[in-house]
This record gives structure tokens, C-alpha cells and sequence, in this order.
């Protein structure tokens, strides 16, 4: 006994199958992307080299890392002290340029992997 439409429904699932993983890992590279557009906004410019530093990473399966290899990014991101002859004067507020770049793109992301993923289903 034939059950209609099972063919057509186990093609859908071996195109789902092989799909799902490509088209994940292209929806997080491109939201990694974001992160980093948005961080840039948000980064201070002296010379350009903390702005220019920013960088993705694919982090294995499902995983992107968005990084910044500048010695004071750090320091630029999360506060530090401010010091003039060897004396404490205060504290430079952090200015969270990576937190604000990632609170942006999390907004819309899941809404977004839905549309993918629905737009996977639906072939």
C-alpha cells in the first residue's frame, strides 16, 4: 500500500536534510556581518585602527566569533582608569561598542531565522 504524496514529502525532507545546515550557517555569517556593521557605528575614531580591527570567525558548527585583536579594545569597550603621573584621576566610562552592535542585531534575529527557515520549509 502507497500513502499519497509520502514521495514528494520524503524528497522535502531529504532537501531539508541537506539545506538546513548550509542555509543556517549563511543566515549566521550574515548576522555576524551585522554585529560587526553596527559595532563599527558605535566605535570611537581616533585613528581608525580599533574601528578597522573588527572581525569575523566562523566557530565551528552553528557558531560565528566576532572579535577585535587591538590591544585597548578592551579597554575602550568596558572602562578604564584614567592615570596621570602615576596618580589616579578618574574613569573613562566604557562605550560598549560590541554590546550595542549585538542588542541591534538581536532584535530582529529570530524573526529573521524564521523567515529562513520558513522560506527552507516551503520549497
Amino acid at each position: 500500500m502507497k500513502i499519497e504524496g509520502m514521495d514528494d514529502w520524503l524528497k522535502k525532507i531529504e532537501t531539508l536534510k541537506k539545506e538546513f545546515p548550509k542555509q543556517t550557517g549563511k543566515f549566521l555569517m550574515m548576522k555576524a556581518e551585522e554585529v560587526i556593521a553596527e559595532t563599527k557605528r558605535n566605535t570611537p575614531v581616533d585613528t581608525g585602527t580599533l574601528r578597522n580591527a573588527w572581525q569575523r570567525e566562523n566557530g565551528g558548527s552553528f557558531r560565528q566569533v566576532v572579535y577585535n585583536n587591538t590591544s585597548y579594545a578592551n579597554h575602550i569597550e568596558y572602562g578604564h582608569r584614567v592615570v596621570r603621573g602615576k596618580k589616579t584621576v578618574g574613569f573613562a566610562k566604557g562605550r560598549r561598542m560590541l554590546h550595542k552592535g549585538i542588542l541591534k542585531v538581536r532584535l530582529n534575529f529570530y524573526r529573521d531565522l524564521d523567515k529562513v527557515y520558513r522560506n527552507l520549509i516551503e520549497k
